[in-house]
């Protein structure tokens, strides 16, 4: 792999609260991701793993910190056109089709209406969908919708991927297919992916590195290398290594939620 293209250093989250002290969200931050790395981040419910990435993104200011991106700080570029971001939900406009969804992501940057056109179709073939680009949201299931929305994300070029747990909402039938589809698609792409979970096996089987925070106001607690060849079945989870990493972390996060009280939601 190639050098950093993130880094994050000392990096802090508070919003103000009238009378009274901030409330910290996350705080010293120290992060670096490689150059078509796949990093996934895991801890308790509440810890700053969505705010992270919304700061990540630029869609929230930092309250302290650097963001490096290709070594310049976010200030220098422009956060939003280096980075695709795909949300929880699907997020797609009903009255477009799959096709003008994934549309919006590069429509009004200067770029050729037909070369536009043909990067949509694809992105949609690169995660399956060729055939449904005149259908509506709400003739796709709940797992086609999500592939829409990572096309949409996909198709302006990031220079790193940031996603929020996007398989929450899937029941798990769809959901293991997705871990495979993205397990797919990450290898003829390479892109540089920051993914949020709660659930630790899936960060095991799509990542090159799982993340742990500690409970709120998260930091870092530990980063682990997974131990596992690619490319990666649905097999893999019953692998020794794979197993024995999982209970190390599932072992961190129940140390962090009892440390909050026992009263954080995994």
């Amino acid at each position: 792999m190639a050098g950093p293209v993130l880094e994050l250093r000392n990096l802090n989250k508070e919003i103000p609260r009238p009378g009274g002290d901030p409330f910290i969200i996350f705080k010293n931050i120290n992060l670096t991701v490689r150059d078509g790395e796949f990093v996934s981040i895991v801890g308790p419910s509440g810890c700053g793993k969505t705010t992270l990435l919304r700061v990540i993104n630029g869609l929230m200011p930092h309250s302290g910190g650097q963001i490096l991106i290709d070594g310049k700080s976010a200030e220098e570029v422009n956060q939003e056109l280096l980075m695709g971001f795909v949300f929880q939900g699907a997020s797609l406009l009903p009255w477009r089709t799959s096709l003008k969804n994934v549309l919006l992501g590069v429509e009004g940057r200067g770029q050729n209406a037909k070369d536009t056109e043909q990067r949509a179709r694809k992105h949609l073939e690169l995660v399956g969908l060729s055939g449904f680009e005149n259908y509506y949201p709400h003739q796709l299931s709940g797992g086609m919708q999500q592939r829409v929305n990572l096309a949409r994300a996909l198709a302006v070029n990031p220079r790193i991927l940031l996603m929020d747990e996007p398989f929450a909402a899937l029941d798990a039938q769809t959901r293991n297919f997705m871990q495979l589809e993205l397990l797919r698609i990450w290898r003829e792409t390479r892109k540089t992916v920051i993914f949020v979970t709660h659930m630790i096996a899936e960060a095991i089987l799509l990542s090159d590195r799982v993340v742990v925070f500690t409970h709120r106001p998260g930091t870092v607690r530990s980063e682990f290398q997974v131990p596992l060849p690619r490319p990666r079945t649905m097999d893999i989870k019953s692998d020794p290594r794979f197993l024995d990493l999982e209970n190390v972390v599932w072992k961190q996060i129940e140390e962090e939620v009892n440390a909050a009280g026992g009263f954080a939601k995994l």
